[in-house]
């Protein structure tokens, strides 16, 4: 199955208070943004790179020799949070916060690992696409944490409002 919804739940207003605090205390620096003006930033950062922490560990990973397991320093700015408490119940690395402008999309690709995505803002418009299983799903806002098998081929329109998902990289077995 390309998407599931695992029995991990958190308080959404929670999640979304304490995000609302970050934002309002972030600054550019904290996020790489692309050419759509969506953007991301970085919640785990590789302890071994001294540059920035906040967007090390931020785009693709894809024909790079970055290792995601290598990304399992959680950021200071999330100590404490429910941030902190949802990577280390899913034991996941290369955690990051990820703004899907409205009316854009990712080209086709394939990860490294599967993920995990909880939805903090979403819209019903807002859809993954498997074409190689020809199929499109839908993640709500709902407080689950839903496993993605993003190692197949996949993409991301997002036809409705902005979009904000704490996506987490799923720790390898190998």
């Amino acid at each position: 199955m390309s998407v599931k919804r695992t029995n991990r739940s958190y308080d959404l207003d929670k999640c979304l208070v304490e995000w609302d605090h970050i934002w309002k205390t972030s600054f550019d620096l904290r996020w790489m943004s692309s050419g759509d003006g969506s953007s991301q930033t970085c919640l785990q950062r590789n302890p071994n790179i001294f540059s920035n922490p906040f967007t090390d560990g931020a785009g693709s990973f894809r024909n790079t020799d970055k290792v995601e397991l290598d990304y399992n320093r959680l950021n200071e700015l999330y100590k404490g949070t429910v941030f902190e408490d949802v990577i280390g119940d899913l034991d996941g690395v290369r955690s990051r916060i990820m703004i899907k402008k409205m009316h854009t999309t990712y080209s086709v690709h394939s990860d490294k690992t599967p993920r995990y995505h909880l939805a903090l803002t979403t819209s019903p418009n807002a859809y993954f696409i498997f074409p190689t299983l020809r199929k499109i799903m839908h993640i709500p806002a709902d407080g689950y944490v839903y496993e993605i098998n993003t190692t197949i081929p996949h993409s991301f329109a997002n036809c409705g409002e902005d979009r904000t998902h704490l996506v987490i990289s799923k720790r390898s077995s190998s």
